[in-house]
């Protein structure tokens, strides 16, 4: 029986890569001078599963050529923070979220697990209207595995009850290397391939062609 689901934010809940590969660039080109390939070298960073300080340090050493200190980490913190708030004030959320409300009735803990910085998206959770469906919500810095082990730890919960739901590679390695059950979304994925090399229990192109109330019991 699953008594626990959880739910990557960005990319599952909310269309949100696209803008947030716009800010990396833009702080990188308005702080740092460099006007080229952030986007595209951003883009290949967001299966890695890396923190954001992680995908800065990255950034820092192929394109400054040097790794960041801390005073420019917290510059890019400061304004990817700011314009990531900024620019999902819209709430740009994918058809399905609503399903939430539901869900919440049927799992003992919802849990919202995102790499991006936790106040942020608590703050973005909380603006558009979807924080109320969770239980916790947890974030960055902390690396994922390492908050889904607490989730198991601290709500006594057992791998095999647990569903963790994500859009990217990383998501679904994060939850196997606890044996917490995977499911993929997105159509940029080759289904039985990627399911095979990842082991992940399921694949769905969408939220909404999840069937919660079969996987729920």
């Amino acid at each position: 029986m699953i008594k626990a689901i959880g739910f990557d934010f960005d990319g599952t809940l909310i269309m949100s890569e696209d803008k947030k590969k716009k800010e990396m660039a833009a702080v990188f080109r308005e702080k740092f001078g460099v006007k080229q390939n952030i986007s595209r070298t951003y883009d290949a960073l967001l299966e890695k599963g890396y923190t954001r300080d992680a995908k800065v340090t990255n950034l820092f050493e192929k394109y400054v050529k040097r790794k960041p200190t801390k005073k420019e980490l917290k510059v890019v913190a400061d304004h990817f923070g700011q314009h990531y708030a900024q620019s999902l004030s819209q709430c740009p959320l994918f058809e399905c979220v609503n399903m939430l409300k539901e869900l919440r009735k049927q799992v003992r803990f919802l849990f919202l697990l995102s790499l991006e910085n936790k106040k942020e998206v608590m703050k973005v959770a909380q603006h558009c209207g979807v924080a109320q469906y969770f239980d916790e919500i947890l974030g960055g810095p902390t690396p994922k595995v390492d908050n889904l082990e607490h989730v198991l730890r601290k709500h006594h919960v057992k791998p095999s009850e647990t569903i963790y739901i994500g859009d990217a590679h990383s998501d679904v390695l994060a939850s196997k290397k606890l044996r917490i059950k995977a499911i993929l979304l997105g159509k940029k994925h080759t289904y039985e391939q990627l399911k095979e090399d990842l082991e992940a229990d399921f694949v769905f192109s969408s939220l909404c062609d999840v069937p919660f109330s079969t996987l729920a019991k």
